[in-house]
């Protein structure tokens, strides 16, 4: 997606409509995400804001950009009723629940993460017997926390892997890679149970084709039969999409199958559905 800040806002949502409207929030360690919902599942609103200036940064230098970038629009101040959030990283691990030690979460990233002020988390996913387990940057953390005081901190990767399930078709395995800025998230699930889920920093086409490579190689899956869905920042006939085109046969856009929806007054204005994958599936969890 070229543009790096995106709005789409309807002419309906004002101060008088916002406390009937919840507004979900994605914070992330590269972007931030949000959009406003109104009582009959409406999307009012959408902000889209990449953090161009930072990154690869500590949280710790990111926030106050972060906090511009949120603010840069007019929607977020508006007096919403209520406000839901969510946080992104890569520092995520899916553990099966016979696996799961709820009292060394640390241990998990013992091996990926040098010694730092990490906050642990984990959120059950019942439907796959497992446990989506997070290390945030403190900073990171304590940044959420201003925001949504006495919230809990949840992980937007739990959104993501259920929309997932949502595309399991008759086909053995699914393949989904879900763009952000400068960052790849990749689900491979077997029928609907996880195989594997990652996050990777790509700087071009060719670092982004590589790991969606990787993900076929490491289960033995065939580019030329095995669907991939695309979701978040890429558009169709972009360079990305080119790049992954050129080596996979079929190549489909997610779109989310929740309760949200758009207007009929967004189909010329909005960005394509997929780009909306992420946040469309936030009130599934």
């Amino acid at each position: 997606m070229s543009h790096h800040t995106v709005d789409w806002i309807d002419s309906r949502l004002t101060a008088e409509i916002a406390p009937s409207c919840t507004l979900w929030v994605v914070v992330g360690s590269e972007s931030a995400l949000y959009t406003a919902v109104n009582g009959q599942g409406e999307i009012l609103a959408t902000v889209h804001r990449d953090y161009l200036e930072v990154v690869d940064a500590p949280f710790w230098r990111i926030g106050p950009h972060a906090q511009r970038m949120l603010e840069s629009s007019l929607v977020w101040h508006l007096p919403f009723g209520q406000r839901q959030g969510f946080l992104f990283h890569p520092n995520v691990t899916l553990v099966p629940r016979r696996l799961f030690r709820h009292g060394d979460l640390s241990g998990y990233f013992r091996l990926l993460l040098e010694p730092d002020n990490y906050i642990y988390t984990s959120e059950e996913l019942p439907f796959w017997d497992a446990y989506l387990v997070a290390a945030t940057d403190g900073a990171h953390a304590r940044f959420f926390q201003n925001l949504f005081p006495g919230a809990r901190i949840r992980h937007s990767a739990a959104a993501l892997l259920i929309g997932a399930r949502t595309l399991a078709t008759h086909q053995e395995h699914t393949l989904l890679a879900n763009i952000r800025n400068r960052l790849v998230q990749i689900v491979v699930l077997e029928r609907d149970s996880p195989l594997f889920y990652n996050t990777f920093p790509f700087s071009n086409a060719s670092d982004l084709l590589y790991y969606v490579l990787l993900a076929y190689h490491q289960f033995r899956l065939n580019p030329q039969e095995v669907t991939l869905w695309l979701s978040g920042s890429i558009m169709p006939g972009s360079e990305l999409h080119r790049k992954l085109y050129a080596y996979i046969r079929d190549i489909r856009f997610a779109e989310a199958k929740g309760p949200w929806r758009f207007p009929r007054e967004a189909a010329n204005t909005a960005l394509p559905a997929h780009c909306y994958f992420e946040l469309m599936n936030l009130p599934t969890r």
